[in-house]
């Protein structure tokens, strides 16, 4: 992400330089931003943010499971 071909390299600090978990936040909020600004809606929206979270569902109860299973969509 501090690499140049990146869209937010250029608001950070130069190659090489870690950023944390925290910057991500800051990005998100640039992008809801920009796209409330525009009048569109913002990417990722809530289609992919529930895409998501089905996919970390299916992870948790594979885990339970302790074994792997086909979760139903």
């Amino acid at each position: 992400m501090t690499e140049d071909v990146h869209p937010y390299a250029k608001n950070w600090w130069p190659t090489g330089h870690i950023l944390g978990y925290e910057h991500t936040f800051v990005h998100a909020v640039v992008e809801l931003c920009r796209a409330l600004a525009e009048g569109r809606d913002p990417e990722p929206g809530f289609l992919e943010g529930l895409r998501a979270q089905a996919v970390l569902e299916a992870v948790a109860l594979s885990g339970e499971s302790r074994r792997w299973e086909r979760v139903p969509r």
